[in-house]
């Protein structure tokens, strides 16, 4: 009989203990997801500061490389300046008619008539650099959202 007691005895702390050590291990576990949610958070800004570095030094190659960041880094399609020129002018201002596309063409080249600007843009808009779309009773045109991708991963920006 003493023999017996003694083992339920044993047992119980046997039970006691194992208990003791599934909530340790438990709130262990806990302890160990909270480190490892601040780690990441802690390396998160790095991985963000490698990035950007890493698109900076690809930015300034391009810049060393090409003198500027120009429309025919990435769109070498288009040959001639007026076009280029187009470009250029519809990735500083989006949404321009013909009468604004040719005034700031003008200004930059010093010439520019209506008739070629209007021709340059019936051929960007077939080559899909640019696009046409109806605002009103006029016709605006601006970059094409692939032009726009291309343009975002040379700068290193993901859109």
């Amino acid at each position: 009989m003493q023999i017996l007691h003694t083992l339920f005895i044993i047992w119980d702390l046997f039970n006691s203990v194992e208990k003791d050590l599934a909530a340790e291990i438990k709130e262990l576990n806990q302890r160990i997801n909270e480190l490892e949610k601040m780690l990441s958070s802690l390396f998160k800004p790095l991985s963000d500061v490698t990035k950007t570095t890493r698109n900076y030094l690809r930015l300034t190659a391009l810049l060393l490389d090409h003198g500027g960041l120009t429309p025919d880094i990435i769109l070498p399609e288009v040959k001639d300046h007026i076009s280029r020129e187009i470009v250029r002018v519809l990735m500083d201002r989006s949404e321009q008619n013909i009468s604004q596309i040719t005034m700031l063409v003008r200004n930059k080249r010093g010439t520019a008539s209506r008739r070629i600007i209007r021709e340059k843009l019936n051929e960007l808009t077939d080559k899909k650099i640019i696009k046409k779309q109806q605002k009103g009773s006029r016709y605006v045109y601006s970059i094409t959202d692939d032009v726009v991708k291309k343009w975002s991963k040379i700068l290193g920006l993901n859109i």
